[in-house]
């Protein structure tokens, strides 16, 4: 469902301008549709301001687990800390730029060790040539150094490097190298004072950790002024005189006290119901149990103002798509007992996703028992457990292809419902926020598509009862058609509309054929998760009968490979569920989209 929305239309003194817009944040109601293209220098002073401190807030959270309790004074401006982090940064990340250069420098001079460049100085100084080389091992072995002197001073698997010494040019291909003057020692020490330097800066910074709940009041401080100067820039001129309009939507459910506030301000105003051109803002208004599938419905995007809510019926089928694939009542127990623990340790701030998680896990669990049976990859038929044989007596959807509710029938018969479903909502958005002449190809659809239902179940799935209206099964058909290739275009006139009509009929008939078949995938997805537990229970168990070693193998194997394939069908339950419901039941129930959510006008107030 979603919240009612009205227009409201102010017109104020460009005097009174700061002052109403003080009292309607303060009200925290109202969404104002901001200027998209409105530009202001405070506005880019304020960003930027707002980037600083939210980089600061970053920097300083990064190192906040190193911080030692320790009395320290701390400046109380929030733009001081920002200077002073920011500054250590940029230190952090100069003394960066010299450890890169020194771990250079150190890596050049390890061959070398600590051999002292000075005597090689003192040599070139006195006319005598000397170089440092790097040769493979059997080049160095086979070369001739009789009118040389030569010093190896390192030996690595296949290079050796060496000094060469001569009095006139020294005739050698060996490749020649530039060795840094610093001693191996004194790049080491000097590579532990950066380090240092380095943690000094680090613990510096972890220092300003108790600054965080400054910088974030901050933060919010810059967004409501930010949001300020947008509502101011959102006034516009009325009639080329001294009067300012704004233009803004609330929900009809504060609409008493948000009159009774104008009033009191001696204000002048109208309000008026949304027009279908509007483009209102969406707040979506369901139940405790539906709610809990707002955030799926939100991965795609708000349904606009003029459209029917779809989140209801994907709380219906979503966990029952989402445990049809996962479809193993052990993996289902796992993930309800993950997301109970998570209600009480890692998602205790997000309790509605833990309670998601709940409902999931137990759908699961219910389904992995009721549909072909499996614990852990063990069918509950096996006659190898028998602690699982009771639970067999729970199966409703079994896999026998000669029974007619088997678990691949079933898992058509759900895209059928959905579809079919999806068709209704089209047809109720088109009565309910358009006109009735544009309902009527959806309604030629539905006939359409419950034709071709018919046909399937009456003649391929040979049911009696059905089999005997053959009459009103055509009579679907055939008014189905004519209702589309009428109405499909109301823009067109009746010889367009017929002539261009028999595209979108293609689409009807191979597309229901295409949506419903998309469904086999809850099957082929839920198959393939008991198929892959029930192989990692033979190979551990063969693994388990060879010895007390093999036992422990064994466990080992079955915990690894339980835990891999429960985190590929976890993946595989989450997405395909969605695919399922954002392209067949969203294109079958014409899914607009486009909402842009409601975000009343007021000040933001920091959380800790």
């Amino acid at each position: 469902m979603k919240a009612s929305f009205k227009k409201l239309t102010l017109l104020v003194y460009h005097r009174q301008r700061q002052h109403i817009i003080e009292m309607l944040q303060d009200l925290g109601v109202l969404h104002i549709d901001f200027k998209s293209d409105f530009q202001s220098n405070d506005i880019d002073v304020l960003e930027q301001q707002k980037t600083k401190i939210s980089k600061t807030v970053e920097i300083i959270g990064e190192h906040a687990h190193i911080f030692e309790d320790e009395k320290k004074d701390l400046p109380e401006q929030p733009n001081v800390i920002a200077n002073q982090v920011l500054e250590l940064k940029h230190r952090i990340e100069a003394l960066a730029v010299e450890k890169d250069k020194l771990l250079k420098e150190k890596l050049q001079r390890i061959p070398w060790n600590d051999f002292d460049l000075a005597k090689i100085e003192r040599l070139r100084a006195k006319g005598i040539h000397a170089e440092f080389c790097v040769a493979g091992k059997k080049e160095y072995k086979t070369f001739d150094f009789s009118s040389l002197i030569q010093q190896k001073i390192y030996t690595s698997s296949s290079r050796v490097y060496f000094v060469v010494i001569s009095k006139s040019e020294i005739p050698t291909n060996f490749e020649t190298l530039n060795v840094p003057k610093r001693t191996l020692s004194d790049i080491i020490k000097a590579e532990e004072e950066l380090n240092n330097d380095n943690e000094k800066l680090l613990q510096n910074i972890s220092s300003f950790a108790p600054c965080i709940p400054l910088l974030k009041q901050e933060l919010h401080n810059i967004e409501n002024k930010i949001n300020l100067v947008m509502a101011q820039g959102s006034f516009s001129q009325y009639q080329k005189g001294s009067l300012l309009s704004l233009t803004g939507w609330y929900p009809l459910e504060v609409e008493q006290q948000l009159v009774a506030r104008l009033k009191k301000q001696e204000l002048s105003f109208a309000t008026e119901n949304p027009s279908a051109a509007d483009h209102v803002p969406v707040m979506l208004k369901n139940r405790s149990y539906t709610k809990l599938f707002e955030p799926i419905t939100k991965i795609f995007e708000l349904p606009n103002y003029h459209e029917w809510d779809p989140t209801p019926l994907i709380a219906v089928f979503y966990p029952i798509m989402f445990a049809y694939c996962l479809g193993d009542a052990g993996y289902g127990l796992v993930f309800f007992m993950a997301a109970l623990i998570g209600w009480f340790t890692f998602l205790k701030d997000a309790k509605k996703l833990a309670l998601l998680g709940i409902v999931l896990g137990l759908m699961t669990t219910v389904m992995g028992l009721v549909k072909s049976g499996s614990v852990f990859g063990i069918p509950t038929n096996s006659e190898d457990w028998e602690l699982f044989q009771a639970l067999g007596a729970y199966v409703l959807i079994p896999d026998d292809s000669n029974f007619i509710f088997n678990a691949f029938n079933v898992a058509l018969m759900i895209g059928v419902v959905q579809i079919f479903l999806g068709i209704f909502v089209s047809i109720y958005n088109k009565l309910r926020y358009e006109h009735f002449s544009r309902a009527i190809w959806q309604i030629g659809k539905l006939f359409i598509v419950t034709g071709l239902i018919w046909i399937f179940l009456a003649d391929m799935q040979e049911v009696e009862v059905l089999q005997q209206f053959g009459i009103l099964r055509n009579m679907l058909l055939v008014g189905g058609v004519l209702l589309v290739l009428f109405f499909h275009d109301m823009e067109k006139s009746l010889g367009a509309r017929a002539a261009s009509g028999f595209l979108p009929l293609f689409f009807i008939f191979t597309g229901i054929l295409g949506d419903v078949l998309s469904y086999v995938r809850l099957f082929a997805l839920g198959v393939a998760s008991s198929v892959l537990g029930l192989v990692v229970n033979q190979i551990g168990m063969q693994i388990m009968e060879n010895s007390w070693w093999g036992l422990l193998i064994g466990i080992v194997f079955l915990i690894f490979g339980h835990t891999l394939n429960f985190c590929i069908a976890i993946l595989g339950s989450f997405v395909h569920p969605l695919r399922l419901t954002f392209v067949e039941f969203y294109n079958n129930a014409q899914f607009k989209g486009g909402g842009k959510a409601y975000q009343p006008f007021k000040k933001q107030q920091v959380e800790f």
